[in-house]
């Protein structure tokens, strides 16, 4: 395979509680934060805003679009919950796809675009095209994943 795509859904704001987020959406994050928590264990930047964070729960090798519609499936259960968070912290949908050369389809149906709408989401894509052979290198994909 040369290609990995994943999809997270993060809420991001000075004036929220991560783990109030978890309660009042009852969902187990992938990851959460505070405001001056450090960034990375190799790096003395400390985060400036809290953050909660939802992944994709398909395997990498599935489209774009099959993350983003698994993250929104997690969240149909509470979508009135999220409609309202929406509309008071900054929501995204972050996509990132690691590839070695090839290239893998982006394409955002009208589902996905009017989901988007009605929670005020943005949504990110961040394309990392790595040398060949590189898309293997676990531990360098976890480095740029680990600064989202």
């Amino acid at each position: 395979m040369s290609f990995e795509i994943t999809a997270f859904f993060t809420i991001t704001g000075l004036d929220f509680d991560p783990q109030n987020i978890t309660k009042k959406l009852e969902i187990l994050p992938t990851k959460t934060w505070k405001i001056g928590d450090i960034i990375h264990p190799k790096s003395t930047l400390k985060r400036e805003y809290n953050g909660w964070v939802l992944e994709s729960k398909l395997s990498k090798s599935n489209d774009l679009e099959d993350h983003i519609k698994s993250v929104f499936e997690q969240l149909q259960p509470v979508w009135n919950i999220v409609q309202e968070i929406g509309h008071n912290y900054n929501i995204e949908i972050s996509c990132v796809i690691y590839t070695d050369g090839e290239v893998p389809v982006i394409h955002l149906d009208k589902e996905i675009v009017n989901k988007s709408y009605q929670i005020n989401v943005e949504i990110d894509i961040d394309l990392y095209v790595l040398p060949n052979n590189t898309i293997e290198n676990d531990q360098q994909k976890k480095e740029l994943v680990k600064l989202i």
